[in-house]
């Protein structure tokens, strides 16, 4: 039961202090009930790894997001350089 208490004053602590999120508190929370971490040292490795993970996949987000407007203006490009040639060709045919 100590351990437990300790466990959650941990999370309520960083949680409150902006450390962890309330969706991580939750797992975690659910976890130390469910008595998955044998102290306080491997329930913050466990916080240190998801929000690492949390960061990881923000920074995938972003590239992912930077690659589809690149590729998006490329479209873009093409389909106005294709649409000049278009013109340039017809105004040629008609000349």
């Amino acid at each position: 039961m100590r351990r437990t208490r300790v466990l959650r004053r941990l999370l309520r602590k960083m949680r409150d202090a902006k450390k962890i999120d309330k969706h991580i508190y939750h797992s975690l929370y659910m976890l130390s009930k469910g008595n998955q971490f044998k102290n306080k040292t491997v329930l913050l490795e466990k916080i240190h790894e998801l929000k690492g993970l949390a960061v990881k996949e923000k920074a995938l987000g972003e590239q992912a997001d930077a690659r589809k407007g690149r590729a998006k203006s490329r479209l873009e490009r093409r389909a106005a350089r294709e649409a000049k040639k278009a013109a340039d060709a017809e105004a040629a045919a008609s000349s």
